[in-house]
């Protein structure tokens, strides 16, 4: 399981289940990987490089040290620190964790200042312009990263003086008409986007495209859709308002991949976290390594052929996705190609 959480933004969590060898994170780590999602930011926006912090990192691990039951409660920094949490149940490498945060990156539009089809804020929180320090701390299987902000200036705008100057603009040129109503369309979409509802084909899709995407060599066939699965899948999500991501009991008879989120995630979005597990399996060893990777390997499971999936709102205003496949794959000893 994997989750990747803001203290005061939604966060997400997925299921994994898989125990490999351990290294030590250096800080070096946790800052090359911060840094390169900066520098990727945009090629005309310049964000200063992110350096560590003892005392930061001194508070991130004190607090790592408290959450060995790996649940993902905010500490309450009195607003000092902004603050990333990753918690996994099998191994995370604190570079993979950074990487999950910064794959949001998609999701967020800088236009807006808002996330769209999913969330963004770990994302927004690792490049954060005002953000110049960090620490991180991590326990078995808990990571945390927090950051320390220049000052409460750099809370009023992400990408430094073009941010400032944009926000500066459209609200000198809001009072005209035609500018409110196309703000007004941008919002009233993007909204829309981010809550529309799931169907069938958004789930095959993107199966059948990390399924295709595998290896030029290699042809899985596609997965199909099966109401019968997806009405058990669905009863499942039903049971599991409360966001636990327990797995259910299906007798063997469904393989099963679950995301939870905090916040709104579609279909589709879970899809492709369990699908960017791909760099994590060696197909030749059939192993995972330097992370998790089963939820990919079901998703491409040649064997697997029919889906269903189900999605529930949480009472905490989450949200839980639960795909099950049949027949059932990860079966020990076979490779997801054969």
């Amino acid at each position: 399981m994997c989750s990747f959480s803001l203290w005061f933004v939604l966060g997400l969590i997925v299921i994994v289940g898989s125990h490999v060898a351990q290294a030590q994170d250096s800080p070096a780590d946790y800052v090359n990987a911060h840094n390169k999602a900066r520098s990727a930011v945009d090629s005309f926006i310049k964000i200063p490089n992110i350096v560590w912090d003892n005392e930061v990192a001194a508070y991130a691990q004190n607090y790592a040290n408290q959450r060995k039951d790996c649940k993902p409660i905010p500490s309450n920094g009195g607003g000092r620190y902004g603050k990333n949490i990753a918690v996994s149940t099998g191994y995370i490498s604190g570079t993979q964790a950074v990487k999950g945060w910064a794959d949001e990156k998609p999701h967020f539009d800088n236009y807006l200042n808002k996330c769209f089809d999913g969330e963004c804020h770990h994302f927004t929180q690792v490049v954060w312009s005002g953000s110049l320090r960090l620490g991180c701390g991590k326990v078995k299987f808990l990571l945390i990263c927090y950051v320390g902000c220049c000052s409460i200036e750099c809370r009023r705008f992400l990408f430094g003086f073009a941010r400032y100057l944009f926000v500066y603009l459209l609200e000198l040129f809001l009072s005209f008409d035609f500018v409110l109503s196309v703000v007004g369309l941008i919002f009233i979409v993007g909204s829309h986007v981010a809550q529309a509802k799931d169907s069938p084909a958004n789930y095959v899709k993107a199966h059948n495209k990390a399924r295709s995407a595998v290896d030029s060599f290699i042809k899985i066939p596609k997965i199909v859709w099966d109401k019968k699965i997806a009405a058990y899948a669905q009863n499942y999500a039903n049971q599991r308002k409360d966001c636990k991501p327990i797995p259910s009991d299906s007798g063997g008879r469904y393989g099963e991949n679950i995301a939870v989120s905090t916040g709104h995630i579609s279909g589709r979005k879970a899809v492709k976290l369990w699908a960017d597990e791909k760099p994590h399996f060696d197909n030749y060893l059939n192993k995972c390594f330097d992370g998790e990777c089963h939820h990919f390997t079901q998703v491409v499971w040649s064997g697997s052929l029919r889906l269903g999936c189900g999605k529930v709102k949480c009472n905490n205003g989450g949200t839980f996705v639960t795909c099950n496949y049949y027949p059932p794959g990860n079966i020990p000893g076979q490779l997801p190609y054969q």
